[in-house]
């Protein structure tokens, strides 16, 4: 799943474009194939977001720059969620098989299991993993404003 985080697409966060994370799925789909890449915003738990790429009523301008790119329709298509369904698919079949054998989720068998959880700047230990304080994601309270812009440039 390519990741709209700026930071994992520049090394300075300020210095993100929309073409980084078209750079970024291209340079993963020509090293491992058209049928293993797809799109994972990471919009619920990024702190600040790319130009252009501020939330789901961005996703056409940045399919059309992926077509602009070279992509092809099927490979657009993959990319775009019929990867995503193959694999869901296919672990909801997993599940199906694992439930009838009796095997019990990793959660439910993993003793002293250590959660984790990340502030925005530093991943520490989870002292709230069922969020009971209602702290969200990254443990702390959101802030109210600066995260995410109104619009996108299409």
């Amino acid at each position: 799943m390519v990741t709209f985080v700026p930071e994992h697409v520049t090394a300075r966060r300020k210095n993100a474009k929309m073409e980084m994370v078209v750079d970024h799925l291209f340079y993963i789909a020509n090293r491992i194939g058209w049928d293993h890449v797809g799109l994972g915003s990471d919009f619920d738990g990024i702190a600040s977001v790319i130009p252009g790429l501020e939330d789901v009523k961005c996703y056409p301008a940045l399919l059309n720059a992926t077509l602009d790119r070279g992509a092809t329709e099927e490979q657009l298509a993959k990319v775009a969620g019929e990867n995503m369904i193959r694999v869901w698919t296919d672990v909801a079949r997993i599940r199906d098989v694992m439930k009838a054998e009796g095997v019990l989720p990793v959660e439910d068998v993993w003793e002293g299991r250590q959660w984790w959880r990340y502030d925005g700047y530093y991943q520490m230990p989870d002292p709230d993993p069922e969020d009971k304080l209602g702290l969200d994601w990254y443990g702390v309270p959101p802030p109210k404003d600066g995260l995410y812009h109104e619009t996108c440039d299409q």
